[in-house]
């Protein structure tokens, strides 16, 4: 083409070129197009976007702002026809080139929002820890589900930089500087948050069992990942449409209820479990324990089973677990509430409150049963339990926190002290009868019987020397379910033969003189069908009638007490 002008030697040539590759019209449809896509994408993408480790969002704005007035310019020369330099860069190059820039722009987008998500990590922790902030804070209903997810992808990433803190602290000479460490575990704490825990376990149990597993296979049980654990357990628990309801059993939940995800991240790691302690998912809070029904409180049975059975198997009988200890005071204080509750209700063994106490005590005959299948045993470090003891948990085990459970649990059940029929369900047939039954032959199951007969007994002998409504209650409910009449000591009852002897001597040497002490404590043993007979001197114990014209009765001769001195000092 021929040379128009000429200035320091470069020959400038008038624009020729009409066809136009990527001209201003065709960037704007293409921004227009771009921020339509971006305003109606999910939060997803844009937190991806947002927490890239480049500055996506600035250089987006002066990439769009230099090929925005690149293209306006490069139409407005050529329309003018203006000269430009006679050299290797036409106008069709130049073009392609603004083209090639917003299109690896977009590429760049798509690369970080689909491709390639961006994970917490070293170049970004700071936009990754604000931008989370931002999103949990805001607590968005429809937002916080897809972050929850999103979350998953950077569990592993975020566990091993948080297990580095305290390195990092070491190695720093004078005051820590932000870094990844410490956000990171500014991050576990941040998860923590109840209503983000809630849409985990609605919407991504992926991501809980994921921290919680790059937790236990990294060993960093330091991290501050308890409370979310024990979080995240609350809310499964709550949720009766969670994982944790669709893992009960194989036979009704298919694969899940063999494979047990959720629930063996959560639970079926005693380490972790103990580790955490105080902020484990055992560990729930007092106020939702209380609130619980009975689907929820036998879920949270089978959690606990779930962490004791991982206990036996993997050979920490000798070690005191204080997780499985706070969960079992959990467990007969739920019960303990259920019986209260039947007390105060007119439900006849069908309410919340039955199951809710069939549950506890099933949690305790299973614990046994898991005790006993174990090859070996394990053998009891003592046979008595020592209350006065200052290092008494150094000589116990868990026969003995069963024990004690089960003790509680008895004298719970002495608050039902009528009707007969109702005392009588609940005395023998939702506790005594499951504690003592016929089928609990298993060794486990003697010792822990042993320790329970060893506990009533020091109990109730104590009424000779101190009585209150305690001793008098538990002295009630064993004369309720074992009878008055000594019978054969083998077959039904052979295990309690034994307590029955001594507590039907004691009772006929001491009654007459406590209701001469004290009539309150005195009738605080008549409960269910036992009767006073102050006529005969004697105790009644009337069965139910059934079909019969007469109900069967037995009798209690008492002793006439020995000659008071003073007063009833002795007693009290």
């Amino acid at each position: 083409m021929q040379c128009v002008n000429s200035f320091l030697g470069i020959c400038f040539v008038p624009v020729t070129s009409t066809a136009s590759i990527f001209g201003f019209k065709d960037f704007i449809s293409a921004l227009a197009l771009l921020i339509i896509i971006y305003t109606i994408s999910d939060v997803r993408y844009r937190f991806r976007i947002a927490v890239s480790p480049t500055p996506l969002y600035k250089i987006s704005y002066w990439l769009i702002a230099l090929i925005g007035f690149g293209t306006l310019l490069t139409d407005i020369w050529i329309s003018e026809k203006w000269l430009v330099p006679n050299i290797l860069i036409s106008a069709a190059i130049w073009q392609g080139i603004l083209a090639a820039l917003f299109l690896g722009l977009v590429i760049t987008w798509m690369h970080y929002a689909f491709i390639k998500p961006t994970i917490f990590g070293r170049n970004n922790y700071y936009q990754y820890a604000q931008e989370l902030y931002r999103i949990v804070l805001k607590g968005s209903e429809t937002e916080l589900p897809i972050i929850a997810h999103e979350l998953a992808y950077s569990a592993e990433s975020l566990v091993t930089f948080a297990a580095g803190l305290n390195k990092a602290k070491t190695e720093a000479k004078d005051k820590l500087k932000p870094c990844a460490e410490g956000y990171a575990n500014d991050m576990l704490l941040l998860i923590a948050n109840r209503k983000l825990c809630r849409h985990i376990v609605a919407s991504s149990p992926i991501t809980a069992i994921r921290f919680l597993d790059a937790v236990a296979e990294s060993k960093a049980f330091h991290v501050p990942i308890g409370l979310f654990a024990k979080n995240v357990s609350t809310e499964a628990i709550q949720n009766k449409d969670s994982s944790l309801y669709h893992e009960d059993d194989g036979y009704n939940s298919g694969l899940l209820g063999y494979i047990k995800p959720l629930s063996q991240a959560l639970y079926g790691n005693y380490k972790l479990v103990e580790a955490l302690q105080n902020h484990s998912p055992l560990d729930i809070d007092y106020k939702s324990v209380w609130a619980w029904n009975a689907d929820q409180f036998e879920a949270y049975c089978r959690a606990v089973q779930m962490t004791l059975k991982n206990y036996l198997d993997d050979g920490h009988w000798g070690q005191h677990s204080y997780v499985l200890t706070g969960a079992l005071g959990n467990i007969h204080e739920t019960c303990n509430r259920a019986i209260w509750d039947i007390k105060k209700s007119d439900d006849d063994y069908v309410g919340d409150a039955w199951h809710r106490l069939d549950a506890g005590v099933d949690f305790i005959k299973n614990s046994i049963n898991a005790i006993d299948q174990l090859k070996p045993q394990p053998e009891a470090r003592t046979l008595r339990i020592h209350h006065r003891e200052r290092n008494r948990l150094m000589n116990e085990d868990f026969y003995d926190r069963l024990a004690e459970a089960m003790f509680k649990i008895i004298h719970s059940a002495a608050l039902i002290d009528g009707p007969s029929d109702k005392a009588w369900s609940i005395h023998h047939n939702s506790v005594w009868g499951d504690f003592f039954g016929l089928s609990n032959e298993g060794r486990a199951w003697k010792i822990v019987q042993f320790k329970l007969r060893r506990l009533l007994y020091d109990e109730i002998q104590s009424i000779e020397s101190s009585p209150n409504y305690k001793n008098a209650r538990l002295l009630g409910i064993c004369l309720n379910v074992m009878g008055l009449k000594m019978g054969k000591r083998s077959g039904y009852g052979r295990d309690c033969a034994a307590l029955k002897a001594v507590i039907l001597a004691l009772t006929q040497r001491n009654y007459l003189h406590l209701r001469q002490v004290n009539t309150e404590i005195a009738d605080a043993c008549l409960i269910g069908g036992i009767t006073f007979d102050a006529d005969q001197s004697r105790l009644v114990k009337t069965y139910a009638k059934g079909l019969r014209p007469e109900p069967d009765r037995e009798y209690l001769l008492l002793q006439q007490p020995a000659e008071l001195k003073g007063s009833a000092s002795h007693f009290l």
